[in-house]
């Protein structure tokens, strides 16, 4: 069999759940007859973790999406390398690939993904992306999100719906303990720590973070041995640290910034908390269930598609810290349930949520469509 050659176009600089797809999905193919490049800014993350899984790379710039020189370039690249599918897999990358296809590449085979529950805009140039023929198929990652794109009148025939997924990884006992310990031992911590939270996402105003220290905050007042973990790096870092200034001091609550191995962060906790007033899936929810670790979610668009409340996690409304401090109240006082939750959710997400499975399912949407 012939291999098929995808060019993924990404302009983020840092690293998010959508990176870590992509990475996942160029890792977990080396089987497969796929030859992975890449397009991004220049020294990315997502360069710099699969750098040496890609047989090619070529530097996106950071001038916008409309750059006709940025485009020449980009489809002499992917001339000379034989290029058969253009995968984006961000908003600014499908802007810059419908133009490269309109202006320059009328042939080309356009993948976009769609991960985020932004409705359409009513502009011209929004609809004319998602409902004009450019796109000859758009993956959602949920079905929520397939929802939004039915909404604003993208033809279902050209969407396939495929999970963010996770590559499974070791969480016996004592990778547990190990972990817990690490965990514990973090800088900034307050030690004999006996309930351990966890969140990690990109920090911005949509991941509900500013909830989830309010409902932290009432928790250490019923319970002084919680801790909290807010992993990740964005706009709000300095705004969060402001908020949670009090927390900090005491060592219950840290932020370290982006932390390369959460898969440890979580095997290490007792609750993965993902308190989002707008999700499209949450792929740290199938992370976090692979560890064996309790879910705590909103019930907001993509998550109750993986959080089934009471079975693989817990859900709370979105912006409800009173709701959310009694879940993690409810979780801290009975650790049967947490193990019950955490086992559930682990046997669904190993189903369900594999990186195989979305490996296998991506693999053959490439081959239908070329």
């Amino acid at each position: 069999m012939d291999k098929v050659s995808v060019l993924h176009i990404d302009s983020s600089e840092i690293w998010g759940g959508g990176q870590s797809q992509i990475a996942t999905l160029i890792r977990d193919s080396a089987d497969l007859p796929l030859e992975h490049f890449l397009a991004s800014p220049k020294n990315s993350k997502l360069w710099y973790k699969v750098r040496q899984q890609i047989a090619g790379y070529t530097q996106l710039p950071r001038s916008g999406a409309l750059n006709p020189l940025a485009m020449l370039r980009i489809r002499r690249f992917c001339v000379k390398n034989k290029i058969q599918i253009v995968h984006t897999h961000c908003g600014k990358s499908h802007t810059f690939a419908y133009w490269l296809k309109t202006l320059f590449m009328p042939q080309m085979i356009l993948v976009t993904h769609r991960r985020i529950p932004a409705k359409i805009r009513s502009n011209w140039l929004s609809r004319v992306k998602f409902t004009g023929p450019a796109v000859d198929r758009f993956i959602t990652v949920s079905d929520y999100i397939r929802s939004v794109l039915l909404r604003g009148g993208v033809d279902p025939s050209r969407m396939t719906t495929i999970r963010s997924s996770k590559k499974p990884f070791p969480c016996d006992g004592p990778i547990k303990q190990h972990a817990r310990a690490e965990l514990i031992r973090m800088k900034g911590l307050a030690p004999d720590g006996d309930f351990l939270i966890i969140s990690a996402s990109r920090l911005v105003p949509d991941k509900g973070l500013f909830i989830l220290i309010e409902a932290f905050r009432l928790l250490v007042k019923q319970r002084p041995g919680a801790r909290l973990v807010i992993a990740g790096e964005g706009p709000l870092e300095s705004h969060l640290k402001t908020t949670g200034r009090s927390l900090i001091q005491s060592g219950h609550l840290i932020l370290p910034g982006f932390c390369k191995d959460i898969p440890r962060l979580l095997l290490g906790s007792d609750v993965f908390a993902i308190p989002s007033l707008s999700e499209g899936l949450g792929s740290t929810i199938v992370e976090a269930m692979m560890a064996k670790t309790a879910v705590v979610g909103s019930s907001v668009e993509g998550i109750p598609e993986l959080v089934r409340h009471g079975q693989t996690g817990l859900l709370v409304p979105p912006g409800d810290a009173e709701a959310l401090y009694n879940a993690f109240l409810d979780l801290a006082v009975d650790p049967n349930q947490r193990q019950q939750l955490a086992e559930k959710g682990y046997t669904w997400a190993l189903s369900s949520c594999g990186s195989d499975v979305m490996v296998e399912k991506t693999f053959a949407l490439y081959q239908s469509l070329i």
